[in-house]
C-alpha cells in the first residue's frame, strides 16, 4: 500500500491528492461508461418520543441537491479548475424518496 510522501503534512498537494493521504480511490471518469458513486448527506433532524417511542423527526420535507464535477489539474482552485458539469434537484423526502432501515 502507497503511503504519503510528506505524511500528510502542508497544505500543498506535491504531485497530486494521492500523495496526502495514501490511500488511493478510483475517482476517475472514463469516456463512454457509467459511473456511479455513493455520498452520505447529512440531514438535520430532531429525536422525540411519540406514544413511548424514541423515533426521529426531519426538520425540512425538502431537499435541494446541488451537485458540481470538477476537473483540479493541480492542487486546489486557483483559477485553473474547469467546471465540466452542474445540477441541481429538489428532493421532496416525504413522497419521492425511499428510506431504507
Amino acid at each position: 500500500m502507497p503511503h504519503p510522501g510528506r505524511l500528510g503534512r502542508g497544505k500543498e498537494m506535491g504531485r497530486g491528492p494521492y500523495e496526502k493521504s495514501g490511500l488511493l480511490r478510483d475517482t476517475s471518469l472514463p469516456p463512454l461508461k457509467k459511473v456511479k458513486e455513493t455520498f452520505e448527506i447529512p440531514f438535520p433532524y430532531k429525536d422525540v418520543v411519540k406514544n413511548g417511542k424514541k423515533t426521529r423527526e426531519l426538520l425540512a420535507d425538502e431537499l435541494e441537491i446541488d451537485v458540481k464535477v470538477w476537473y483540479l489539474p493541480f492542487g486546489e482552485f486557483d483559477g485553473y479548475e474547469v467546471l465540466f458539469f452542474k445540477d441541481t434537484k429538489k428532493v421532496d423526502l416525504k413522497t419521492e424518496w425511499v428510506w431504507r432501515n
